[in-house]
């Protein structure tokens, strides 16, 4: 079996992750579980790092000939995977898609549904379940017999069992970083899991904590060294959750040398760090840390169930200041209830801290998320504007507002919370380089703002006709129009071959026993 995995296009070129400087750290933990299991050949299309075009990816696909194409797609990411899908059909129709990441897992049946460029979806973590279903694929088996696995088949859509344990990451091969050009950045995962439960976040790795073997670690970090990497982005969903153990892979961080090598940053709780930790993240290369503060209303983050308070984030800013070790203080403008007072004390609170990397994001509404159940729902005074997953980008987005705090006015006070933070600390030549560092996100809101303009795709192209079950029943208010029930929409806009699809929102459960690799 030939297998390429996919990294698509981005829909727009503005912010960061449209165009990083860091390939996609999934792809290549895939194919290193493919090599590693012999299940088939596997190459590595990066179109964001890359930079590649539609077409560049459809040469690519002719070139290499794969049996299965799989991608990946956090929400706002999906269209433009299944665009890719769709081209390879037309090209290949004998190929499977099979797409996997956030969204799928958090809406299996509705993702098969809308986007019928899928034949396969992968759920939840892929290296067991994808490595599975390529070697039954390859063998000629049942795939609905793969569990995680959600099928088309037909008119129905099939979901299996889930899986009975997270994965063992401590039994994964290193990442496949050879199958990737080389970067001077570079995603690196020492865990996985998060035992949080923020309303905002789908948690896709789930809450049981599992960690990498520090040996492991130590030979990748000296790896990527060795092909150019200068920096990494930690991306653990919390670097610190143990701490002992943080100490014991910060010592043998040190005792490598890797300080000398690559610097790198990483998120933490406020509740799993000291003055101590700090000391030796910084002298273990950590040139910023990340908190997830979140919001400056005492009352929201109390509902908001982080076990945090404004005291003990005041006290970890003075440990990190103190340990001589940036902040980067990460807060959010739309959790429920959310009123241009309560958005003020945020944007005081950020300044009042004065993190040397402000980020200042408004409410995305993730599928899988509290929020997003509640936007759906019509409650913690949201209202969903768009019904278009490219507007669910993190950074410059378009999909939920407030009924009385609007759209432009979340924007507004965004750019208001980046202004005062510098500003009030008369940090003005810092200023005048976030701006430029942001310079292209930053036009895109004044754009929004002024003009009333939406970044403009990449590579537009006539939309297939489509009906997202996902928003089936309930009220999007798009362009200050009132409520549009997209039950009637639905006869409308959904293409014939979907007909079978659109008769129930229940998914058809294949009730197949799990493998015994599950």
């Amino acid at each position: 079996m030939r297998v390429l995995l996919v990294n698509p296009p981005p829909h727009q070129r503005v912010d960061r992750y449209d165009t990083p400087d860091f390939t996609r750290l999934g792809l290549a933990c895939l194919a290193a579980r493919l090599r590693a299991d012999g299940a088939a050949d596997v190459a590595i299309v990066d179109a964001k790092f890359e930079r590649l075009s539609y077409a560049d990816v459809l040469r690519r696909v002719r070139d290499l000939r794969p049996d299965v194409v799989g991608l990946t797609a956090f929400t706002n990411e999906i269209k433009p995977a299944a665009r890719v899908a769709r081209m390879v059909k037309a090209e290949a129709p004998g190929v499977h898609t099979v797409i996997g990441g956030v969204h799928v897992s958090a809406l299996p049946w509705e993702t098969m549904v809308e986007f019928p460029e899928f034949d396969l979806g992968v759920l939840k973590e892929g290296e067991d379940t994808f490595s599975e279903l390529v070697a039954t694929l390859g063998a000629g088996g049942d795939p609905g017999r793969v569990a995680n696995v959600v099928q088309r088949v037909g008119d129905d859509v099939n979901v299996a069992p889930e899986r009975t344990a997270p994965v063992d990451v401590a039994g994964l091969p290193a990442p496949a970083w050879d199958l990737v050009p080389p970067s001077r950045r570079y995603l690196f995962m020492t865990q996985r899991g998060c035992p949080y439960r923020c309303n905002f976040c789908a948690n896709p790795n789930g809450r049981t904590v599992r960690m990498r073997p520090i040996d492991g670690l130590i030979e990748e970090l000296r790896y990527i060294a060795a092909v150019g990497g200068e920096e990494l982005y930690v991306c653990d969903e919390i670097f610190t959750v143990d701490k002992e153990r943080t100490h014991r892979l910060l010592d043998a961080m040190i005792a490598a040398g890797i300080q000398r090598k690559i610097r790198w940053s990483a998120q933490v709780h406020v509740n799993t760090v000291d003055e101590d930790l700090f000391r030796k993240m910084k002298a273990a290369g950590c040139f910023i840390c990340g908190f997830g503060i979140e919001t400056g209303d005492a009352d929201i983050l109390k509902r908001m169930g982080k076990g945090t308070s404004q005291a003990r984030i005041k006290s970890v800013r003075e440990m990190a200041r103190r340990a001589g070790l940036p902040i980067e203080g990460l807060f959010i403008l739309g959790h429920p209830n959310e009123t241009w007072a309560s958005a003020m004390r945020t944007i005081d609170f950020m300044a009042e801290l004065g993190p040397e990397r402000p980020i200042l994001g408004v409410m995305v509404p993730f599928p899988g998320t509290e929020v997003a159940r509640m936007a759906r729902n019509g409650e913690g005074g949201y209202r969903l504007i768009s019904s278009d997953w490219n507007d669910y980008g993190k950074q410059i987005g378009h999909a939920l507002e407030f009924e009385n705090l609007s759209r432009a006015q979340m924007e507004l006070l965004q750019l208001i919370g980046y202004a005062k933070t510098f500003l009030a600390n008369r940090r003005f030549r810092e200023f005048a380089r976030f701006a430029w560092d942001y310079r292209k996100e930053g036009l895109a809101v004044l754009n929004k703002l002024v003009l009333g303009r939406k970044p403009v795709p990449v590579e537009a192209e006539p939309e297939p006709a489509r009906w997202s079950p996902y928003f089936d029943g309930a009220p999007v208010h798009a362009n200050g129009v009132a409520p549009q029930f997209r039950s009637a929409a639905k006869e409308r806009h959904a293409p014939e071959r979907l007909s079978g699809l659109a008769l129930s929102r229940e998914p058809i459960v294949r009730r197949a026993e799990p493998s015994a690799r599950s």
